[in-house]
């Protein structure tokens, strides 16, 4: 659907990263978001719950990469078909 693909481009300006394996958006978490400073210093992340339809601190296993299953911008840019 083309308008689902605006709005995850638009996700990504706003820095907001979907990852593929756990169907879910997720963005770097700082103190702009409520975190203390020494706990927005870590590699804390947000993620978007749709069935409360707000963000939410991730608390999974960060011993994984958890940005390796994130989609690659260019995989989530909307592309026009050449004319």
């Amino acid at each position: 659907d083309v308008l689902q693909a605006y709005a995850a481009q638009e996700l990504y300006v706003r820095e907001w990263r979907y990852h593929g394996e756990l169907k879910l958006w997720f963005k770097r978490a700082g103190t702009s978001d409520g975190l203390p400073a020494n706990a927005a210093a870590g590699q804390s992340y947000l993620y978007f719950d749709i069935n409360s339809w707000e963000r939410r601190l991730f608390n999974g296993n960060m011993n994984q990469n958890i940005t390796n299953g994130f989609l690659p911008e260019e995989d989530v840019r909307v592309k026009f078909p050449n004319s």
